[in-house]
């Protein structure tokens, strides 16, 4: 192990050390504050208590809201207040490590119900009540806009768990393959496994791919409408089915929400560019057996040129570092109860959006002397209809469907001295479909509690439809749909509960989970996890967990076609005749089957009960790769002279088989060799497309500490850290040496840390952040360099005025860093790391809310 990653190792290993050392034996939070709540809603005055007091709150809608609550006006602390407004009610409290669950009392007259409304589903478990084995990041809506993020994108990219690489409306040109801007989006990449290797869920609804690298467009999700995003850095497969190997992202919406609220910002670089203006709404209401909410939020995005930054002066003078991007959301849900047994619940999602990106062939000039624009227009829809029926006892059945939609449609045109001379299209129509029923319920009684299982299965079909064209020919066309049917189990064993006060322990669980699944076109896969919770003593819990998952191909990989070209075969190999060729294959390879990843993670949180306002969670992570969609080799110079890649040769080759690839050609033979075809002349096929070839390793590191200090006057103050330390590298092929990935460039730093303080009155919220970052290596030439990774600084604050306005400012990256220069061949190419800096610079935005 190099000696920088041990240190980096000790620093965060001490820093756990440190909080390990702060937990005491018992006490309880005895603050004391001044509460003056009018008369109101239940659940308004709920959130006021637990917001005063840094609580996190759990209840079900429908049990909180439309119950009337006295006005209280004392002095005492959070659980008193909280028990008073309780009193009365068929309601109760259970106060937990900074949180505070609210459910009913059990009654012989609706015991189904008691059942429902006991416990709350959490992201990582389809067994409500079920804890998982796994750490859990929960970002609030409190959190977002304190920090002033204006969407979803945005708040991923903030996160050190998530590497802003992938899809983003700030990417590059040339910064990997991995890493691209279609239309605009913006997809989450945990820990750096690849955009579509994490699963983003809307409530728990899959949403439809966007583009052609099967990921999901965070940034579509409306911010106003989210109360808070869980997020669970591990292999999720076993429960959630494809996608899920680097983890589940699921944005929880406001379903509570009574009430509406209008807001405006603005902002721009200091720099120059990038001016940006948002303006959203959000409305809800709550009845007895219901509620809906409905928001809508529009942004717009100046582009940045290459002109308004000095470190992009080798570019195209309009080149465009960041694109003109304009955004219209909307998301409507709707809840409902019917009778005492059923409810239903409807989440719909509507964006628009275009983008405008520009790219210059020569530097300094316009990219109409010599360049090329396109743009993208994008469609996005779902809906996903959803029934809970309750089927006796503490069971429950829920079906669960979704249909969603990305339509992207981008014009593109190549430029000349000023003249249009070549133009192009390419649209992806992407689609999805799916069903599932679903059970949960306890199947016995055990000492510690109910021993509870989940069981389901479902059908899905997602889909992608490409069509590119140039100079009004078809060059690429394809519709293909791949269908999915599975089945899954899970089980929670509840071994020791504190009530049972154990001398083994205060608490002790297990989990296990089980999926199978057939996918059309790329075969089936059984996936097993498990998982276990230990507290030994208060303040402190214990998790490890152990899984395998799977991507998918994507259907582009799979179906796009591949390329048939005539080469001579000097650069292939040595000591061949005069006039010998080579046929090269490169593109979407046959037989493609799922990539297969096994992990497993292990972790502490610590609680300490004598000081309710730390909490710290300490995580060390392990993802074994393999399978991975590839191109097997980055050159083909020398490849028949190495026996390494004789797999990928096959040499002689019959005139049946070169025709027989010629013909499966998307466009045919392209002849590079500068002589007729003749098969007789052909010494080797030489087969580079892409195939289930690599394997990578990811492992490291994960901490979060939070501090919430209480001052007087309902003043507070709130310390977080949050940092992640990883290390991965690839094979591309067996017998080649393993590469870095992690710390070089287009990849994510080894370290990444987010410092952040705030300072919170009843009136006023004051936050600064520190954005750290270990330095990155450029080793794609033999001059191998080193550059400082990013280090940024953020101010943010919100006035809370009379009668519900909020005025809020941030300033981003405060000392205005600007990206490292990196060595480029063209004009063309980006001249720094997009995917770990940003074009912006310093950003300053002020914003004005209204609540009512």
């Amino acid at each position: 192990m190099a000696p920088n990653r041990i240190h980096v190792i000790a620093v965060l290993m001490a820093s756990a050390a440190g909080v390990l050392a702060t937990v005491p034996a018992s006490a309880s939070d005895r603050q004391v504050y001044q509460f003056d709540l009018p008369a109101q809603n239940l659940g308004d005055a709920l959130r006021t208590v637990a917001a005063k007091a840094g609580l996190e709150l759990y209840a079900r809608a429908d049990d909180v809201n439309n119950i009337p609550a006295a006005r209280l006006q004392a002095r005492m602390t959070a659980r008193e207040a909280i028990e008073r407004l309780l009193a009365g009610t068929n309601l109760r409290a259970r106060f937990d490590k900074g949180a505070v669950i609210i459910r009913g009392r059990p009654t012989q007259k609706s015991e189904s119900d008691s059942a429902a409304q006991t416990d709350i589903v959490v992201t990582g478990s389809r067994i409500q009540g079920g804890k998982v084995a796994a750490p859990v990041t929960t970002v609030t809506s409190a959190d977002i806009r304190k920090a002033g993020h204006a969407d979803l994108g945005e708040v991923m990219r903030s996160l050190p768990l998530n590497f802003a690489g992938g899809q983003s409306p700030g990417i590059g040109t040339d910064q990997g393959s991995a890493n691209t801007n279609v239309n605009g989006a913006s997809s989450v990449n945990l820990l750096g496994l690849g955009p579509n290797a994490t699963l983003t869920l809307l409530d728990g609804n899959r949403l439809s791919y966007t583009g052609v690298n099967a990921a999901v467009d965070i940034s579509a999700i409306p911010v106003a409408a989210v109360d808070r995003i869980e997020i669970v850095a591990d292999g999720a497969s076993a429960i959630y089915g494809a996608d899920a190997v680097a983890g589940v992202v699921n944005v929880r919406l406001r379903r509570d929400y009574n009430g509406a609220s209008v807001m405006g910002r603005i902002g721009g670089a200091t720099d120059g560019g990038g001016f940006q203006q948002q303006y959203n709404i959000v409305g809800g209401r709550k009845w007895t057996s219901g509620g809906i909410l409905a928001t809508y939020d529009y942004l717009s995005n100046n582009p940045v040129f290459a002109s308004q930054r000095i470190y992009a002066a080798k570019m195209a003078s309009d080149a465009t570092l960041y694109p003109a991007l304009t955004r219209h959301s909307a998301l409507v849900s709707l809840n409902q109860d019917v009778g005492d047994l059923v409810s239903f619940t409807i989440d719909s999602l509507y964006k628009n959006s275009r983008q405008q990106i520009i790219q210059g062939f020569v530097s300094g000039q316009s990219h109409f002397a010599s360049g090329a624009d396109a743009l993208a227009k994008t469609t996005t829809f779902s809906i996903a209809p959803n029934a809970t029926v309750k089927l006796g006892g503490d069971w429950l059945a829920r079906l669960v469907t979704a249909y969603a939609r990305d339509d992207t449609d981008i014009a593109s045109n190549v430029y000349s001295a000023g003249a249009i001379i070549s133009a192009g299209t390419r649209r992806y129509k992407n689609s999805s479909i799916s069903i599932e029923l679903g059970a949960q319920g306890s199947i016995g009684e055990l000492p510690a509690g109910p021993l509870r299982a989940a069981f389901g299965l479902g059908y899905r079909d997602v889909g992608l439809n490409l069509v590119g064209t140039n100079a009004g020919i078809t060059l690429q066309k394809f519709s293909k749909h791949r269908d999915n049917r599975f089945a899954y189990g899970e089980l929670y064993f509840p071994i020791l509960s504190p009530n049972q006060r154990s001398r083994f322990g205060r608490e002790l669980s297990f989990s296990a989970a089980f999926r199978y699944e057939e996918n059309g076109g790329t075969g089936s896969v059984a996936l097993p996890k498990i998982g276990v919770i230990y507290s030994p003593v208060g303040g402190l819990t214990l998790k490890g967990s152990w899984g395998r998952s799977f991507r998918l191909p994507t259907l582009y990989q799979q179906y796009s076609g591949y390329a048939a070209v005539l080469d001579p075969a000097t650069s292939y190999g040595t000591g061949l005749p005069t006039g010998a060729t080579v046929l090269w294959l490169g593109g979407a390879g046959p037989n493609m089957k799922p990539e297969r990843s096994e992990n497993w993670t292990i972790s502490a949180e610590i609680k300490p009960a004598a000081l309710d306002a730390l909490s710290a969670t300490f995580s060390y992570f392990n993802f074994d790769y393999t399978n991975r969609v590839a191109t097997p080799i980055s050159s083909s110079a020398g490849i028949l002279d190495n026996p390494i890649y004789s797999s990928l040769v096959t040499l002689s080759p019959t005139a049946a088989l070169l025709q027989a690839e010629i013909s499966g050609a998307t466009v045919g033979l392209q002849n590079a060799a500068g002589q007729p075809y003749d098969p007789a002349d052909v010494v080797a096929l030489v087969d580079t497309r892409d195939r289930n070839v690599a394997r990578q390793n990811f492992h490291g590191i994960n901490l979060a500490v939070r501090y919430l200090a209480r001052l007087p006057h309902n003043r507070s103050l709130d310390f977080t850290l949050d940092g992640t330390w990883i290390a991965s590298d690839q094979q591309l092929l067996a017998g080649l040496p393993y590469v870095d990935l992690a710390g070089t460039i287009f990849n994510p730093p080894h370290l990444r840390a987010r410092a952040g303080v705030s300072y919170s009155t009843d009136m006023l919220s004051l936050s600064g952040y520190a954005n750290l970052s270990s330095h990155l290596t450029d080793n794609r030439t033999a001059a191998v360099a080193e550059f400082a990774g990013p280090s940024t600084f953020d101010l943010s604050a919100q006035f809370k005025g009379g009668n519900g306005f909020e005025l809020g400012a941030t300033i981003s990256n405060l000392f205005n860093q600007k990206p490292k220069t990196i060595v480029t061949a063209s004009a063309y190419q980006t001249p720094f790391d997009t995917t770990n800096y940003s074009p912006l610079g310093r950003f300053v935005s002020v914003s004005v809310r209204k609540s009512w």
